[in-house]
């Protein structure tokens, strides 16, 4: 039961902070686009995801950078009911080409990945310590959709949590979805990726279709990139690509790894 390990008194508490989630069309005019809400989840907005993300799992307020909105079960009725939300965010970085989806070779990229973690585990306290241990899903590129999906198993300290990526590429930048789950219920998190990369829609003029090589800004990464951790280069924050931990550890783990850019970079469009 979610209530075990709370007194009457903290219930009665946590019971003022009613879930108070949204259906049907929701607006995103920060990234010109809409969601039209998967069945069986609700849409929180700005000030509710702060209240999930900083009051109830103690995250920096890093997190809240470019975040548009999350989505969680619509059976919860309160905020200390909810074990995973999905989060929303906007990245304006840019066109991102899509020209390298198939070349990529992500089997090589991850055994990279899983260095640059090594390397960065030597500089920090064990107990801030992360090992990328693989794909619990393989990356895949919808070309018709223009979404990237991909999902990392990582090993904490206090276990294993799967990071599940999903991005929406628009012209002027991507959506992001991110959500971490235990790693017994990808499978039920799969299920729900087609819903999900459906349901945002850039407004007119803003797809990925709408780009304009004469007009519009084109970014430095590439799909690859977006993969191998473009966000962490720019930021040194694995929070930012939604490393969020299992409501029963409560923190984000701000800093905990902070990727090294050269890896990135091999997938950037400027790289030669």
């Amino acid at each position: 039961m979610l209530s075990e390990g709370y007194t009457t008194e903290e219930l009665d508490i946590l019971k003022q902070d009613v879930v108070n989630g949204q259906t049907g069309q929701v607006f995103l005019p920060e990234c010109h686009a809409q969601i039209d809400v998967p069945e069986g989840l609700v849409y929180l907005d700005k000030t509710q995801a702060k209240n999930l993300l900083i009051d109830y799992w103690d995250n920096h307020e890093s997190v809240l950078e470019d975040l548009l909105g999350v989505l969680v079960p619509s059976e919860n009725e309160y905020f200390y009911q909810i074990d995973v939300a999905y989060v929303i965010s906007y990245d304006n970085c840019g066109y991102i080409r899509d020209n390298d989806a198939k070349s990529v070779d992500y089997d090589e990229l991850l055994e990279r990945m899983k260095e640059d973690f090594k390397d960065n585990n030597k500089s920090l306290p064990e107990a801030n310590r992360c090992e990328l241990i693989g794909w619990a899903v393989p990356p895949h590129y919808d070309s018709v959709n223009h979404a990237l999906v991909w999902a990392r198993t990582l090993a904490f300290q206090h276990g294993e949590t799967v990071n599940y990526d999903i991005r929406i590429l628009g012209k002027d930048g991507y959506v992001s979805v991110n959500a971490v789950v235990d790693p017994e219920f990808v499978d039920e998190v799969s299920i729900t990726e087609s819903s999900m990369v459906k349901s945002i829609h850039f407004d007119k003029g803003y797809a990925y279709a709408d780009f304009d090589e004469k007009r519009d800004k084109i970014s430095d990464w590439t799909i690859g990139g977006l993969v191998a951790g473009s966000i962490l280069a720019k930021t040194g924050l694995l929070a930012k690509i939604g490393v969020l931990l299992l409501k029963f550890w409560k923190i984000i783990a701000v800093g905990v790894v902070a990727i090294a850019a050269g890896i990135s970079k091999i997938f950037s469009s400027k790289k030669s």
